[in-house]
């Protein structure tokens, strides 16, 4: 999804004008519905923020690796946030909680995304794989076992560096503690396999298809 939110330029663009003065009057709905610009609007439903009728908490889901889209959402809610501030709104503690809830969660994304980035390096820990830069190590590893190359053996080497600065790097860190006990243990299957299983480049001499 792509999000076209500008950045707030000074307060005069959410101050309300001479027919906006009664705005506590209007229903809640109304209240707390802001059009951003012609196409672009965030409404309270439900316990549930709206960007264009999109749930705001499912945009975040599904772009949790993408900094433009969870920044630009960052932006528009303060903005929406803002807006009914300064329009006498800050008594609606569900809609507060709301935002804050989910402002909260796109800072611990973003978080996640910066603390995952080591020298170009991007890790994920999900249902216990270990993966780096896209690259299931587990996946590669068990291929490297049924067919220890040598062109597969640089490539597990490589990995495995990869792994070891990343280890290095979250070291310390609480929020990763779990994470790093499996990359421990995931550096040390590696190693082992690039210790003992020895290469087999045999089907380099393997004469070609139409020479017997």
């Amino acid at each position: 999804m792509s999000l076209n939110i500008n950045r707030i330029r000074g307060k005069d663009r959410f101050r309300a004008s001479e027919s906006d003065k009664n705005v506590s009057d209007l229903p809640l709905d109304h209240q707390l519905t802001f059009d951003a610009s012609a196409d672009e609007q965030w409404k309270f439903e439900d316990e549930h923020i709206y960007y264009n009728d999109e749930d705001v908490n499912e945009i975040i889901n599904e772009s949790a690796n993408d900094i433009h889209c969870l920044n630009n959402l960052s932006v528009g809610l303060d903005q929406y946030r803002q807006y009914v501030w300064e329009r006498g709104s800050k008594s609606h503690g569900k809609y507060n909680g709301t935002v804050n809830a989910l402002l909260e969660k796109i800072l611990g994304r973003l978080g996640n995304i910066y603390d995952g980035l080591v020298g170009g390096v991007h890790f994920e820990f999900c249902d216990g794989d270990f993966w780096i830069n896209n690259v299931n190590l587990r996946s590669v590893l068990k291929l490297y076992k049924i067919r220890p190359t040598n062109k597969a053996r640089c490539y597990l080497f490589g990995l495995r560096n990869k792994l070891g600065l990343i280890l290095g790097s979250q070291s310390g860190n609480p929020r990763y503690n779990g994470v790093n006990k499996e990359a421990e243990k995931l550096f040390n299957e590696i190693s082992c396999a690039l210790d003992k299983i020895p290469v087999d480049d045999s089907n380099l001499y393997l004469p070609a298809a139409g020479n017997y």
